[in-house]
């Protein structure tokens, strides 16, 4: 699907937010689409990107640029069009009955995490935003409530984002929910953290993608459930069902 780009802003340092006249009717938090940042086949492979927001027909995504692909991607202008496939993959599918949300992200996984925030305004939901440095803090303002974490000690309390989530008295509560998405690192220590608490969630997986739709199996992971392929068994999966690799 072709589809003409709106904006495409540069956000922080390698990291842009862009949004595109989708062709598609809808897109839920957690699923992501597939871009072509050209016209040809150079680059090969599509990028995978999280739905960061769907409104009025225009898709919202965050990507930080990290190689050739991305490069190209960022210096597209409003008017100009890219190549779209998607939505694909699950949702985030948090219980009616979970009284606190906690929202966990690291760099552009913050993208899912704040679509939901934004499509459920009526629930309670403390967000958690992990990074290197304060210019890998994205998009805090548009939370509610927010807690940030920085390697360097730049922005926020300094330290892993799972060091203000351990000392947060909401694993405590029940009804905790959580939702994560960020660097395979960060989700196994937070999926450590909610079994060692008892608390229940769902983690959205950041994999390269040759297809997106299950034809290539370069996104397979091991679960509980056997190996699964993330582009279409996930992205999203159930706290205590990933074999993280030691």
């Amino acid at each position: 699907m072709k589809a003409e780009i709106i904006s495409n802003s540069h956000v922080a340092r390698g990291y842009f937010d862009m949004k595109f006249a989708a062709a598609f009717d809808g897109a839920e938090p957690g699923q992501f689409v597939m871009i072509r940042v050209t016209g040809s086949m150079d680059p090969l492979l599509r990028r995978p990107m999280s739905v960061a927001g769907f409104e009025n027909g225009i898709c919202r995504v965050i990507y930080k640029v990290v190689g050739r692909g991305t490069q190209l991607l960022s210096a597209k202008n409003p008017g100009d069009s890219i190549d779209v496939l998607g939505p694909f993959g699950n949702a985030f599918s948090p219980p009616d009955t979970a009284e606190n949300i906690l929202l966990v992200g690291g760099g552009i996984g913050i993208a899912p995490l704040l679509y939901w925030h934004l499509r459920n305004p009526g629930r309670k939901a403390t967000a958690f935003i992990g990074g290197a440095a304060s210019n890998d803090i994205l998009c805090a303002d548009e939370f509610k409530h927010s807690t940030i974490a920085t390697m360097d000690g730049s922005a926020g309390v300094r330290g892993l984002v799972t060091s203000p989530l351990l000392e947060t008295g909401l694993l405590r509560e029940k009804g905790t929910y959580l939702l994560a998405c960020g660097p395979k690192g960060m989700l196994k220590a937070v999926d450590g953290i909610c079994i060692q608490h008892g608390v229940s969630g769902e983690l959205s997986l950041e994999e390269r993608m040759g297809c997106g739709f299950g034809v290539c199996l370069g996104c397979v992971v091991d679960t509980s459930g056997g190996r699964k392929r993330m582009c279409v068994d996930g992205p999203v999966f159930g706290v205590g069902s990933v074999k993280w690799q030691t």
